[in-house]
C-alpha cells in the first residue's frame, strides 16, 4: 500500500510538472509588445508590423528608432537584368546571383534543365536562410535542413511548406536574364 502511495504521488507529480511547462502563460496571452514611433531600435533597416502599421528602423540624431512607414499603393517595378553569361551555366548545376532591380537587391539561384533555364529566389520560404546546391538537383537550407528541387522549387523535405518563389529566366545571345 505504501509503495502504491508512493507511485501515485510521483506520477501525479510527474503530471503536473509537464503540464505547467506546456501550458500557456497568462504573460504570453496578453503582453504583447507594442511598436511606436520614436522608440529605440536594435537594427538599422529592420521592418515590423505591428497590427495594422509597419515600422523601419531607421538612424535618427538621438541614435536608431522605429519610423512609420506609410503603405504605398503603387505596383512594384520589374525588370529584366543580366544574370550570367549562358557558358557560365552548366547542365544540371546551379548558380548564385544578385540582382538589382528597382533599388533592392534579390539573391537568385538558376539551375539549367532539359527545358532551359530556371530562377528561383534563394530564400528559404521557412525561415529566409539563403539555400545552396547541395546535390546535382537539389538546393538545400543550412539552417533547417530543407531541401527544394532545383529544377521547379517544390519542397522535397520540410520544414519549409512552400516551394521557392521562381522568377521568369530567358537565354538569348549567349546571355541568361531574369525578371524581377
Amino acid at each position: 500500500m505504501d509503495r502504491m502511495n508512493r507511485r501515485s504521488v510521483i506520477g501525479m507529480l510527474a503530471t503536473g510538472f509537464v503540464a505547467f511547462l506546456f501550458s500557456p502563460s497568462v504573460a504570453d496571452a496578453t503582453s504583447a509588445p507594442v511598436i511606436r514611433a520614436g522608440d529605440t531600435c536594435k537594427k538599422l533597416g529592420r521592418r515590423t508590423t505591428d497590427g495594422s502599421k509597419t515600422f523601419e528602423c531607421t538612424k535618427t540624431g538621438a541614435g536608431l528608432q522605429w519610423k512609420r512607414v506609410k503603405a504605398t499603393t503603387t505596383q512594384p517595378t520589374t525588370s529584366e537584368v543580366k544574370v550570367l553569361d549562358s557558358s557560365a551555366l552548366v547542365a544540371g548545376r546551379s548558380a548564385t546571383a544578385i540582382v538589382t532591380s528597382g533599388g533592392r537587391n534579390f539573391a537568385v539561384v538558376l539551375t539549367r534543365t532539359a527545358g532551359g533555364v530556371v530562377a528561383f529566389n534563394r530564400s528559404c520560404t521557412h525561415q529566409g536562410s539563403l539555400v545552396n546546391q547541395s546535390s546535382v538537383n537539389e538546393l538545400t537550407c543550412p539552417s533547417h535542413g530543407a531541401v527544394f528541387n532545383a529544377s521547379t522549387g517544390a519542397v522535397i523535405e520540410g520544414p519549409a511548406a512552400r516551394a521557392l518563389t521562381q522568377y521568369p529566366a530567358t537565354e538569348r545571345g549567349g546571355s541568361i536574364y531574369v525578371t524581377i
